[in-house]
């Protein structure tokens, strides 16, 4: 049994580790997911600079004439784009679902960490996890909606006011709460898959109170490790971006070293993914088998 929050990161990166194979999976599917959306308007950028010089200048520096008739001429083109975008990214929410399920059930059953293993995860846990993401969007709707009203009601509290300070920090503050509610919301989200995953259950409200009742109880191991995970993927981006800034843009060979720092922080990314899906499968079963080891004791006394 582990104990300490140290052991529980720990076993997590081993066990991400040790079933690296599964991240060329998530990034091939990361990749041809891109592809989808960037090839409508690659195709566009080839048609109005693919046997021009003007492209040469674009490499340097970026032109507002250029930009402004190149929306005046696609526009058709450029006001499909959005919808080809949710409709991606719709896709690509439901992929990451069944992905989830696959990874949660080998996290699961380490023992089964094979590629059939994984998918057939995917495919049991798949339309129980979607049920839990219909839920999880009306919670991040709801939030978004008090962050609104909580707006307007700063907005009209200091109409009347000349405190610029006080509606600066208020604002802020706002803003906070806002990001506070999203991981909450995530956090539960999370543990009520891995709720439904471990116990194998069919009961999707029932675990969604399970997961809540269990985040209560452990708000506090689960809460650090859900954040150390998080500021460890932050970190990472941070690096890359001050890595980036050192890279020139030309010549064009230089774009390549970006290309391949990109791709690099997208696995990172996915580590990160597998990490986060990884920690709470071992702590949920963790703390999951104190209760019922005390439950089994209590019971022996009585």
């Amino acid at each position: 049994m582990i104990s300490s929050i140290k052991e529980i990161i720990l076993h997590g990166v081993r066990s991400v580790f040790y079933n690296s194979k599964f991240v060329v999976l998530l990034w091939a599917i990361n990749a041809i997911s891109a592809l989808i959306l960037t090839v409508p308007i690659y195709q566009l950028l080839i048609d109005s600079l693919g046997h021009s010089l003007y492209s040469d200048k674009l490499a340097v520096d970026f032109d507002l004439m250029w930009f402004a008739q190149f929306q005046n001429i696609y526009k058709t083109h450029i006001d499909q784009i959005p919808l080809n975008i949710y409709f991606v990214v719709g896709i690509y929410t439901l992929i990451q679902t069944f992905l989830l399920g696959g990874l949660i059930s080998i996290f699961n059953n380490p023992q089964k960490n094979h590629m059939v293993d994984f998918f057939f995860g995917g495919v049991k846990y798949f339309y129980r996890f979607v049920k839990i993401l219909i839920a999880t969007l009306f919670l991040y709707a709801a939030a978004f909606i008090v962050n609104d009203l909580l707006g307007d009601l700063i907005g009209w509290a200091y109409s009347d006011s000349e405190s610029v300070m006080g509606d600066f920090v208020i604002r802020s503050l706002r803003y906070i709460l806002l990001i506070f509610f999203i991981g909450v919301i995530s956090i539960i989200a999370d543990y009520s898959k891995v709720s439904l995953g471990v116990k194998d259950s069919n009961t999707i409200f029932r675990e969604i109170y399970s997961a809540i009742l269990f985040i209560k109880k452990n708000f506090s191991k689960v809460f650090t490790v859900f954040l150390f995970v998080a500021i460890l993927g932050a970190l990472g981006a941070v690096f890359y971006n001050l890595l980036n800034r050192f890279i020139p843009r030309t010549p064009y060979y230089y774009l390549v070293i970006i290309f391949i720092l990109q791709q690099m922080l997208i696995i990172f990314r996915l580590y990160i993914r597998m990490l986060f899906c990884a920690t709470e499968v071992t702590l949920y079963k963790d703390l999951s088998a104190e209760i019922e080891q005390g439950n089994v004791i209590i019971n022996q006394e009585l």
